[in-house]
């Protein structure tokens, strides 16, 4: 497109009703959204928590958790719940168990257990739905027990021997009773309480279930608008490439040195290191054999800090081997070519930034700093021992 065409589409846009519309609503302001919790299991099993106590501030009583266990009851899984005994339940002596030995939420009733595993982004693994059942069966043994596997559509579980029992409860299903308890009793509620719900129910429906009004309006607008969207999306800015200097000045502040680069990776060494090891190494364009290096891309939702002996001389390879062995700490390495004895991982989301906060990642980098320092000292005291075997081997 030519300049003139991007800027008379760009007008057309503008002048779009539902742009105006999409625009608005998305400036309203969403305690969820503020806090940047709209996809964290752990923020949305604690506003879950918060609806199902019947001591909650929310002030609806048992209002909310009578619903949420007629639902269950209604599952064939869940035969220990008789949705005609769950008024002869003991309300006032229930307890709610937040990360009670890993348990997303535990209900605890006098006669009956709930345990809940929550899943947004993720499935079972590692057998933990069976790890959870064996605890609650083993510490509630005069108990009735209920397993609810909660998803944003009702999936059952991933181990197919769980979904015997485990019943599957959906984010669509929260919705629907959270909707009518505001329809129902929205005007006796606090205005806070509900302000909460309501942008707790924004939240699910905008970011997991993709049926928020504001969803339809863009499915419309990118419609009516498809080819100056598709131009602008194909020349976005480029996340991994406003990332890397603010890794870079972390780094050369430490007085390091950076090495090869590549997309999403800020690869260094020390000074020292810098001037012994040899670079006949495969696979990064400076050819070294060794790197320090921090992933701040690739790796789902985290940064890792990691030692890598790149593949080449098999010499050269087991001498780093040989002195990264002598180190406390260090890892036998799972991979064969690419060498990994010492990692170091944090939290680090970049799927969802449209753009780079640089105070905000120095002062997440600020806080993992020190560990990495730490590890990078270690490897420069005992490479240096090995000085001049490495500059042998460089020439």
């Amino acid at each position: 497109m030519t300049e003139q065409e991007i800027r008379e589409k760009y007008r057309h846009l503008l002048n779009d009703l539902d742009f105006d519309k999409i625009e608005l609503q998305l400036k309203t302001p969403n305690i969820f959204q503020i806090l940047n919790i709209s996809r964290a299991e752990i923020r949305h099993s604690n506003f879950l928590a918060w609806l199902l106590d019947p001591n909650g501030t929310h002030g609806l009583g048992k209002l909310f958790l009578t619903k949420f266990l007629r639902d269950i009851a209604t599952s064939e899984i869940a035969s220990d719940l008789d949705e005609f005994e769950i008024e002869e339940l003991n309300f006032n002596n229930v307890e709610l168990r937040r990360e009670w030995k890993n348990i997303d939420l535990l209900i605890v009733f006098d006669t009956i257990v709930i345990c809940i595993e929550n899943k947004i982004d993720t499935q079972d693994h590692s057998n933990q739905l069976a790890k959870y059942r064996t605890i609650v069966n083993d510490t509630f043994i005069k108990h009735k027990k209920v397993f609810v596997y909660l998803t944003p559509t009702g999936e059952t579980p991933l181990a197919p021997k769980e979904r015997e029992f485990y019943a599957p409860y959906s984010y669509e299903e929260i919705i629907e009773q959270a909707d009518r308890v505001l329809q129902i009793h929205g005007k006796s509620l606090n205005v806070g309480v509900h302000q909460y719900i309501s942008d707790y129910l924004t939240t699910i429906k905008r970011e997991l279930m993709k049926n928020d009004e504001l969803n339809e309006l863009a499915v419309k607008i990118y419609k009516n608008h498809r080819e100056l969207l598709d131009f602008v999306f194909e020349n976005k800015s480029d996340i991994a490439l406003e990332l890397y200097p603010v890794f870079v000045d972390k780094i050369t502040q430490s007085d390091w040195v950076m090495g090869s680069k590549h997309k999403g990776y800020a690869r260094f060494l020390t000074k020292t290191l810098n001037d012994i090891i040899p670079k006949k190494g495969q696979g990064w364009p400076l050819k070294e054999n060794f790197l320090f290096e921090i992933d701040f891309i690739w790796s789902k939702k985290k940064a890792v800090f990691k030692t890598v002996i790149s593949p080449g001389d098999s010499e050269i390879q087991n001498l780093f081997c040989k002195a990264f062995e002598n180190i406390p700490g260090h890892k036998k390495p799972s991979g064969k070519k690419w060498l990994v004895h010492f990692q170091h991982t944090w939290k680090f989301e970049t799927d969802e930034m449209t753009e780079v906060d640089e105070a905000e990642v120095k002062k997440i980098l600020d806080a993992e700093w020190s560990t990495i320092t730490d590890i990078v000292n270690k490897v420069e005291t005992e490479l240096l021992k090995y000085s001049d075997e490495l500059k042998r081997l460089a020439n």
